[in-house]
């Protein structure tokens, strides 16, 4: 395929607090273990050294050497992973960080230079998921590239759930059962109008986390965060390079999900 030739690699934009999961996302579609090293290189391709803890890439513990060009993957993967922790601290110095990002990416020539996807990871165990600053990264469009909304970790609301119906005197047992129900209910009440009252939405969203995907079950492959993917790029070319990439890695074939 020429496409691929050219664009050997598919580029993703990785947003979320730190502890938002996106680690473990980052395991799964490239089909690593929480022992595998990510390669990193700078913005000039050469290799940028790190210490590493347990489950997180940590830029010898500075946040401050934090670079969102920095390009991450893994050894046999054939993403290309940029990670933005610009909404920790909803600064405006940082949402702009991520903008020029997309902007200069943007204008690049070649397609294998530019962002293809952007995975918006946010942690449902954060007192407020969907923050005014979380938000304002949608106030502005993302010039072209398709956005994916992950809500992680949705477990916590769960137990808010069932601390709220435990108020209203229900039985434990009747609390425990109808406490799923209830979570997914406030979220489709309260969260998810939220984000689509927005002025660029994402195009898609999911749940990742042990309740809905299993994430950290060694089997899950993220099948449902590689379909929502490929149904957002309304480029038939990188959607199709998306699909090529994400099938060696994980030899996954979602075509007929998509059609």
């Amino acid at each position: 395929m020429a496409l691929r030739a050219s664009c050997p690699q598919f580029r993703i934009l990785i947003i979320g607090k730190a502890n938002a999961g996106k680690t473990t996302i980052l395991h799964k579609v490239c089909n690593a273990t929480p022992k595998t090293k990510p390669i990193v290189y700078d913005q000039h391709g050469n290799e940028v050294h790190f210490y590493f803890g347990v489950g997180e890439l940590t830029p010898t513990a500075q946040r401050g050497e934090h670079d969102i060009e920095h390009q991450i993957t893994y050894p046999g993967s054939h993403f290309i992973f940029h990670d933005s922790r610009g909404f920790e601290s909803g600064s405006v110095e940082e949402m702009q960080t991520v903008r020029n990002f997309l902007k200069e990416r943007s204008d690049r020539e070649l397609l294998k230079d530019k962002v293809h996807a952007i995975w918006y990871c946010v942690p449902m165990d954060d007192p407020r998921p969907l923050s005014p600053p979380e938000l304002s990264f949608f106030k502005e469009g993302t010039w072209g590239v398709p956005v994916i909304a992950i809500f992680t970790k949705f477990d916590a609301q769960i137990i808010v759930a069932y601390g709220k119906l435990k108020e209203e005197n229900k039985d434990y047992r009747e609390a425990f059962q109808k406490a799923p129900q209830y979570a997914d209910k406030i979220f489709q009440d309260h969260y998810l109008p939220k984000l689509k009252s927005v002025s660029y939405p994402p195009k898609e969203w999911i749940f990742a986390d042990e309740r809905s995907t299993d994430m950290h079950k060694p089997e899950n492959d993220c099948f449902e965060l590689v379909e929502k993917t490929a149904v957002a790029i309304d480029d038939n070319g990188l959607r199709s390079l998306f699909i090529s990439v994400q099938a060696k890695d994980l030899k996954l074939n979602i075509k007929e999900a998509i059609r």
